[in-house]
């Protein structure tokens, strides 16, 4: 997974805390790297990701490369080429769709 730019800022939500337990916060758009990976290590614990998990950097790279925002689904193949992608989200984001893929095609 890779975080990209928070696609609802300000938004109230449930939020980590370091002593494990959940409250209400809001999580802001970013603007540094700094910033991203705290979005990122809380979104990665409240869904108990077991997934690597990274950061787009500040330049926007990979957002830009993937058209990314505000969700997307993508596999990349050993070879580094694209072997699934996914529409764009929200609509696109369709997680039973790249299960089936996944199941067909990853052995």
């Amino acid at each position: 997974m890779v975080y990209i730019r928070e696609a609802h800022p300000d938004s109230i939500l449930y939020v980590a805390r370091e002593d494990g337990t959940r409250a209400l916060g809001v999580v802001a758009q970013t603007s540094t790297a700094v910033e991203r990976l705290k979005n990122l290590q809380q979104c990665a614990a409240l869904l108990q990701l077991t997934m690597p998990a990274v950061i787009d950097r500040d330049d926007n790279a990979v957002n830009r490369a993937y058209a990314a925002w505000p969700d997307r689904l993508y596999v990349v193949g050993m070879d580094g080429r694209i072997a699934y992608m996914g529409r764009p989200g929200p609509a696109g984001f369709k997680v039973t769709e790249l299960e089936s893929w996944l199941m067909a095609n990853v052995r």
